[in-house]
């Protein structure tokens, strides 16, 4: 199983948040939220990581910032590298979910499982997941993948009505927004 090198997630961490995410996208001359020359579920996890640092989430002190997949998504066993990485003061602590039963978490990864949208949007929570449709769908972030490139979506409207608050730096590297 290849996980993301814990050297990579480290040096990421020291950079900003924008000079993380520039480089994990690979945003220096390939436009807006391209990321390349990676393995596909190391490069969504790393994009998912850098993703959670542009959002404020409900304050929670020190309390673990919970991303939760759904069993049903086919989620890129690179995920497991999250777990233990700082956010901020949080911790991420990686759970396998239900759709029917997301509670407790702060960011849901879907996969490619619309259809569980319903169950799972709730306030506070990022929802994640793959396909142009996902943000047509009501998702917060869609990752689109085109050949070696992975880039992102973001609706805004899901994200308020999560009473999420996503950082301009996060909007201006997208490759579309849906108000």
């Amino acid at each position: 199983m290849r996980m993301l090198p814990k050297a990579l997630l480290a040096s990421l961490a020291s950079l900003t948040p924008l000079a993380a995410a520039a480089a994990v996208m690979g945003m220096a001359g390939t436009g807006p939220a391209h990321a390349q020359n990676a393995g596909s579920g190391q490069l969504k996890a790393a994009i998912i990581f850098n993703i959670i640092r542009f959002v404020d989430f409900a304050p929670d002190g020190d309390a673990a910032l919970a991303v939760c997949v759904a069993r049903s998504a086919a989620a890129p066993r690179e995920l497991a590298s999250l777990s233990g990485q700082r956010v901020g003061n949080r911790t991420i602590a990686l759970r396998a979910i239900d759709p029917a039963n997301p509670g407790g978490c702060d960011v849901v990864y879907l996969g490619s499982a619309a259809g569980d949208l319903p169950r799972v949007r709730q306030r506070g929570v990022l929802v994640i997941g793959d396909g142009a449709g996902f943000v047509g769908s009501g998702g917060t972030i869609g990752l689109v993948q085109t050949g070696s490139q992975v880039r992102f979506e973001v609706n805004v409207r899901a994200a308020r009505e999560a009473r999420l608050e996503i950082s301009s730096k996060l909007l201006r590297l997208a490759a579309r927004i849906q108000q």
